[in-house]
């Protein structure tokens, strides 16, 4: 008796074993599905003070956004930025939030939605999550889910920054493989560096701004606004200024337009390092005192509507401009999620993942 009550107990051990074994085997067969991650800067929760600080604290802690030495920054951004500058975030980002929440993570929203539904339409069955280099979703959480919850084994990596820099792409890039290395199984992963002179890209540039033409006319001068980053950044060896520099010509030959028409400007500038210039509103100060009347910009480095667009550039300078003398300004909007740039973005998705 005693003998039967170990061999059933052993029999059903194999028989749980077998059916546990069975059970990863089969998991590992169905981990074959494809994931895209996209990955933005990010945006605060709300726009209350903690979640402005909550947010400043996990950017400007970054190393790669703030090259100095932490032992003399992380005092300073913890005992004076992150508590007096939420203050007047605030304000800003009261200004431009939506029913809906953040217009950036509104618009990235919108992008993914729009981008399944195109990619599903066409007969690609991919998993897409975003995910925020700074707060949520975080990326994190959208490779977790790719990988345990959606069982993709490869992973194609979109940074949503046409041009590289160790700042945005370099970071996020950084992160991603930090955080994909941790799982015993690693996923297979390729990434996407740059795109500031790709068809796709400058195509849907082109596109958008000509629709916006045919609507209002064209303007005087189309200021082309990049966001900066300090000068010393470029000393160091990063390449952003020749992205934005590569992007500016290209965008210039598509458009056929005169060379007396356009130029390249940089915005967003911080603190009282020397950053690339010339300034965006300092050009459009000068601008309307040499009797421009109207000036449209383009922000092509923000590929959704955010903070920089729609509060510095919609807003200030705007009235930067009008009040200089200026009569009319256009900030031609990101290109969001307009079918023309998700379907060109979907394109470059599947000649992206032929050989997957």
């Amino acid at each position: 008796m005693i003998f039967n009550f170990f061999s059933n107990t052993k029999a059903n051990s194999e028989k749980i074993l077998i059916s546990s074994s069975n059970s990863k085997l089969k998991n590992i067969d169905n981990k074959n599905n494809i994931g895209i991650l996209l990955i933005n800067l990010g945006t605060p929760k709300t726009f209350s003070i903690s979640d402005i600080r909550r947010y400043l604290r996990e950017f400007l802690s970054d190393n790669r956004v703030i090259e100095i030495s932490k032992y003399f920054w992380i005092p300073v951004l913890y005992c004076f930025i992150s508590l007096l500058r939420p203050f007047k975030l605030r304000k800003l980002y009261k200004n431009i939030w939506t029913k809906d929440g953040s217009p950036m993570l509104v618009n990235s929203h919108n992008q993914v939605i729009t981008l399944k539904e195109i990619m599903r339409k066409s007969g690609f069955h991919v998993e897409i999550e975003l995910g925020m280099r700074y707060g949520d979703p975080s990326i994190k959480n959208a490779i977790n889910s790719l990988v345990c919850n959606k069982n993709c084994s490869r992973i194609l990596i979109i940074p949503l920054y046409p041009q590289y820099s160790s700042s945005t792409t370099g970071s996020s890039i950084s992160f991603v493989t930090n955080h994909l290395t941790k799982f015993r199984d690693i996923p297979e992963f390729r990434f996407l560096k740059r795109f500031n002179i790709d068809d796709f890209y400058i195509d849907s540039l082109v596109d958008s701004i000509n629709n916006f033409w045919n609507k209002n006319g064209k303007p005087e001068k189309l200021i082309v606004s990049f966001h900066g980053i300090p000068f010393s950044s470029i000393e160091l060896g990063d390449p952003y200024y020749q992205d934005c520099l590569e992007t500016y010509l290209k965008l210039k030959k598509t458009l056929n337009i005169d060379e007396g028409q356009i130029e390249m400007a940089f915005q967003s500038r911080f603190g009282y390092l020397r950053w690339l210039s010339p300034y965006t509103s300092d050009r459009l100060h000068s601008l309307a005192k040499e009797g421009f009347l109207r000036v449209d910009v383009i922000c092509p480095g923000f590929i959704v509507d955010c903070l920089e667009t729609l509060e510095e550039v919609d807003y200030d300078y705007r009235r930067l401009f009008i009040d200089s003398g200026g009569k009319e300004f256009n900030m031609i909007p990101s290109l969001n999620d307009n079918p023309f740039w998700i379907n060109k973005l979907s394109d470059m998705i599947k000649l992206s993942l032929q050989n997957w």
